[in-house]
């Protein structure tokens, strides 16, 4: 039974006592002959218990949600006999891999070793508002830290974990982990939003996907600061139970971003029809355009007039150098990042650190 079913029949079950509460109340009132004072006090008693009751019961759906989608990923990974026997919290060991080299199953190692140590760091990098340069929201990545405190990047792993087909389970744990470390910073600093990277592994599992969408709905709070991520190549290629998912995701209120755009000819209306607010091209592509001369900088000129209807801002990415900056403000493109503008460093960096404009409200759902 996933959480709105759950929580539906909670409803349910309040309202009916809240009910048969109130007739008792009322019957023993009549035949005790109480006087209004006590009536009154016997229901203010009642609605504040019901009250607090239901409070109670959101919060554990919340948490269950939580503890739901990590059994789920320890089902699909093997159980430390030796921890079990312990009668302590199990430490769950990715399922062994078959036809792996030796290297390969090294570098699997030290990814279990660092998700199931929590040696998981969220990294932040500002996205600012151009010409302005105010910080309006940020990026979010994940870094690995070994055993030995060094950084473990996902160039260094991801080759291994797709070779030995583990990536789906990898990008779930580590999705989750990013997830709850923003939730602890919003507690922080409220006034900012982030971009989550969502792979496509995610949207393709079935039964993550299901309790990850019933932990969204559960903290439907984050619809507003969170703003989940896809390359242009899982968007181009788009499976009909991919976009389906995509859709619940939408239903909930987060917003979208695409990355990785290297054709500018794109049905933009049917992307922002699916919630999509934002679109990452690389100043790279965008100056090498109008490197071209007047035709090439019109089609960059037309490319952002076909976003700006279709209600979608454009992020150019990967500005580097201070000297690219005058075309692309003549471009008229609405946000920037790169190291230009700040590196990816550790969240707590970033927030509380310095200044965060309140960004636009972001778009519910179509």
């Amino acid at each position: 039974m996933n959480l709105r079913q759950r929580s539906s029949r909670y409803g349910a079950g309040v309202l009916f006592a809240a009910g048969l509460a109130g007739i008792f109340l009322v019957f023993a009132c009549v035949r005790a002959n109480f006087n209004p004072d006590t009536e009154i006090w016997l229901g203010a008693a009642l609605v504040v218990t019901l009250i607090m009751h239901a409070r109670l019961g959101f919060a554990f759906s919340k948490a269950q949600a939580e503890l739901d989608m990590l059994k789920k990923l320890g089902e699909r990974c093997e159980e430390d006999p030796i921890e079990s026997a312990k009668k302590v919290a199990p430490l769950y060991r990715l399922s062994p891999a078959k036809g792996v080299s030796n290297e390969d199953a090294k570098m699997l190692e030290r990814v279990r070793r660092a998700i199931e140590g929590n040696r998981i760091d969220l990294y932040l990098q500002p996205i600012v508002s151009l010409p302005q340069r105010k910080t309006r929201y940020y990026e979010a990545f994940s870094r690995l830290r070994d055993v030995d405190g060094s950084v473990l990047r996902p160039t260094d792993y991801l080759d291994a974990v797709e070779r030995a087909n583990r990536i789906g389970v990898i990008d779930n744990m580590i999705l989750l982990r990013c997830v709850q470390a923003f939730r602890r910073l919003k507690k922080q600093d409220s006034q900012f939003a982030v971009f989550c990277n969502l792979s496509p592994a995610t949207l393709f599992d079935t039964d993550f996907f299901n309790h990850f969408t019933d932990y969204l709905e559960a903290n439907d709070d984050l619809s507003t600061r969170l703003v989940f991520e896809f390359t242009y190549p899982a968007i181009h290629m788009m499976h009909p139970r991919f976009e389906e998912n995509l859709e619940a995701i939408a239903r909930r209120g987060f917003a979208f971003s695409l990355d990785h755009v290297h054709n500018l000819d794109v049905d933009w209306g049917a992307l922002r029809a699916k919630n999509f607010r934002f679109v990452k091209a690389s100043s790279g592509l965008l100056l090498s355009a109008c490197a071209q001369g007047d035709v090439g900088a019109a089609k960059v000129r037309a490319f952002r007039k076909r976003l700006a209807d279709a209600g979608i801002d454009l992020i150019a990415e990967k500005v580097e150098h201070e000297s690219d900056m005058p075309e692309i403000l003549a471009l008229g493109i609405d946000y920037g990042q790169g190291n230009l503008f700040g590196a990816p460093r550790r969240a707590e960096f970033y927030v509380g650190a310095r200044e965060v404009e309140e960004p636009a409200p972001l778009a519910k759902a179509s």
